[in-house]
């Protein structure tokens, strides 16, 4: 399902940024990455985009930086440049800036919407950049972009992952992944060597809430970039081999004995059939590449060179390895990227979730509803706000949707909705014990439903915590509150509300049936109408807050009682110097759901602004003994196990810090064997 909204020029995976704990622990450690002098000649190949999109300031008109719509391009052949196609999509008129402050026109030549790559043409006679050899883990490399609108810059750092195909942007992806810092403005540009030769096109980030690098930036491979760019000037579009498979992730046990996925269904006039792929092979490699999951696959067959007419597999087969010829030949009727092993690589059952879940917008710009009747819709009630209506996109355009009210407190309300689609899906709630969970929503920067990266559970809920969380690594992004977190069958096991770090949140399906039993509560306008004015007034009051009213918006947002806005005015008031106030909210917070990491993490850097260590001490030992492999985890029970008197909490964190970063825990033993004075506290 595809929907209109305003596309973010630079395609961004945003994760809600935690607070900065570490810059607040004593001991936290930071590295600088350096590379030799490029050649002076290799910014000749790399061009800013200036796109003129309706409404949108234009580049170079004179107004500040980082205002107007403004991308990157490299130089691939006589007068063609690659760049993202998110940065021109929109685009009326296309102009370039030349390392040498040249603006020329360009014009549109063709793109790809599932690898993201378009080329653009100019009438001028540009360098194109030579292919670096295939990198290696830590190799150097310099990302050269627009950042920001500023012109060209560079930065460097190295190569952190290769062949990355699950980042989750695009239909097609074959990723080098690095620290080198990545910013808006540089999508398009280039990822090089140390001697300026080319190893990917800049595509994305994983960004903090205000859209800044992260140090996990992603450049497509020059392996998928020079597929998709032969085929573009060759043909105009691109085709993808489509070999009549489903491929799924194995079950736990299946794990055990490898990650090679599993061919689950073969369509008997396909290549894969008339190769001789069987149902239940396991796909241990395409080509050279070795395949861990079904995007490896997508990665592995769309890299394969244009013309080429098979390619070698390697199958696992009741405990025997063969090796297949696979055709690579696609029909008339398969081409096209919504055919790549499917648009969708993930079951046939929760692909047809996106037929259930639909853009909203009302309080929030945009988020994501989940079907759970005939007209019956529901999301998350910080989407709402206090508002009794929204705006539901369909398939068939918006429809306008009511709020039914009901006496349930937690973040879900209702929406009921005319002229959603007759024979559209409905969801079950009848879940069974899953191992493995996908979110479903809005993604906005693609303008469509999709099904985002699977994960599998960290925590359900808390005993007794009537609003309490399940507790995944399905990743989800900004847009997907409100959408479908499902298992591998498609059945409703929750809805999904957000979160970060690798760890995200959805509110259980129990929630869902206690707000439908809630329509018949004698008080259930009342409830509705006072939670939704007490949510925007808190929205209200974070958005206004200053030191002089953060009492005052603090209780607000306690009488709102929202988990999301609990933390986010905590924040808030850290930033004001309010530290009993973020302290109170966050610990709120804690107790609404017991099991939220990040409601811990948040709760634990408030105490520590406070000088209130010996209280995090509990806190720190359920974090490690949740999350022990991660870092900023076992800094804090470091922190407080010396701050609070428990040197066991310390010596148990530093030892688990051993293992998870032998580099941290250096800097770690010092803090513990000679901790300098505590700091006072922040109020």
């Amino acid at each position: 399902m595809r929907f209109a909204s305003i596309r973010a020029v630079f395609r961004v995976g945003r994760v809600s940024s935690r607070l900065l704990l570490v810059v607040w622990l004593a001991f936290a450690v930071s590295t600088v990455q350096r590379a030799e002098d490029l050649p002076p000649e290799t910014l000749s190949s790399v061009v800013s985009v200036m796109p003129q999109w309706p409404g949108r300031a234009r580049g170079a008109a004179g107004g500040p930086p980082g205002v107007a719509p403004e991308g990157s391009g490299i130089v691939v052949g006589d007068g063609v440049i690659a760049t993202a196609w998110h940065v021109i999509e929109p685009a009326v008129a296309i102009e370039v800036r030349l390392s040498d402050g040249r603006i020329l026109p360009a014009r549109l030549i063709a793109q790809d919407a599932a690898s993201d790559i378009a080329l653009i043409g100019v009438d001028a006679m540009l360098p194109a950049f030579e292919d670096a050899p295939e990198p290696q883990f830590a190799d150097e490399v310099c990302a050269i972009g627009n950042a920001f609108g500023l012109g060209l810059s560079v930065t460097c750092g190295v190569v952190s992952a290769t062949k990355v195909a699950n980042a989750g942007f695009n239909a097609v992806e074959d990723f080098i992944q690095t620290d080198a810092a990545i910013n808006p403005g540089a999508s398009g540009g280039a990822l090089v060597d140390k001697d300026g030769r080319l190893v990917g096109m800049i595509s994305a980030i994983f960004a903090s809430e205000d859209g800044k690098n992260t140090g996990v930036g992603f450049a497509v491979s020059t392996a998928l970039l020079r597929r998709v760019v032969d085929a573009l000037v060759a043909e105009g579009e691109v085709y993808y081999p489509n070999p009549g498979w489903r491929l799924e992730t194995p079950d736990r046990a299946q794990l055990a004995r490898g990650a090679a996925p599993v061919v689950t269904r073969v369509t008997p006039s396909g290549a894969a059939a008339r190769t001789g792929v069987e149902p239940d092979d396991r796909v241990l490699r395409i080509g050279e590449r070795l395949i861990r999951s079904p995007r490896d696959a997508i990665a592995a067959l769309a890299i394969q060179p244009l013309g080429a007419e098979t390619v070698t597999i390697g199958i696992l087969r009741g405990g025997a390895e063969l090796e297949i010829e696979l055709l690579l030949e696609t029909s008339d009727e398969e081409r096209g990227a919504d055919t790549i092993l499917g648009d969708c690589p993930h079951p046939e059952p929760v692909c047809r979730v996106r037929q259930a879940v639909f853009p909203v917008s009302a309080f929030d710009p945009l988020a994501s509803a989940t079907r759970i009747g005939a007209k019956l819709l529901v999301t998350n009630r910080h989407v709402l706000g206090n508002r009794s209506d929204a705006v539901v996109h369909t398939p068939n355009g918006p429809v306008g949707a009511r709020v039914v009210p009901s006496d349930y407190t937690g973040d879900l309300i209702l929406l009921e909705v005319e002229g959603l689609p007759e024979d559209g899906l409905i969801l079950s709630m009848d879940s069974n014990a899953a191992e493995t969970f996908f979110a479903v929503g809005a993604d906005i920067g693609r303008q469509e439903i999709r099904v985002f990266t699977p994960g599998g559970l960290i925590l359900g809920p808390a005993d007794g915590a009537d609003l309490g969380r399940l507790h995944v690594t399905a990743r989800m992004q900004p847009g997907v509150s409100g959408g479908a977190l499902v298992d591998d069958t498609g059945a409703l096991v929750g809805i999904a509300v957000g979160g970060g770090e690798g760890r995200f949140e959805a509110i259980p399906a129990a929630q869902v049936r206690d707000l439908q039993e809630g329509r018949e509560a004698a008080n259930a306008a009342e409830v509705t109408r006072d939670l939704g004015r007490a949510l925007a007034a808190c929205d209200s009051g974070i958005e206004y807050a200053s030191d002089t009213n953060v009492s005052s918006f603090a209780e607000t947002c306690a009488a709102a009682d929202n988990h999301g806005q609990l933390l986010e005015a905590g924040r808030v008031a850290v930033r004001l110097g309010a530290i009993d106030e973020a302290i109170a909210l966050h610990q709120r917070a804690v107790e609404q759901a017991p099991h939220s990491i990040n409601a811990r993490l948040s709760l634990a850097a408030s105490l520590q602004l406070g000088a209130r260590f010996s209280e995090i001490v509990e806190h720190a030992r359920w974090l490690i003994a949740i999350a022990p492999e991660d870092p900023l985890v076992l800094r804090i029970a470091i922190q407080a196990g010396v701050r609070g008197n428990d040197p066991d909490l310390a010596e148990e964190a530093y030892t688990l810090l051993l293992d998870a970063d032998p580099r941290q825990a250096t800097a770690a033993r010092r803090f513990i064997d000679a901790a300098p004075p505590a700091p006072s506290p922040r109020n």
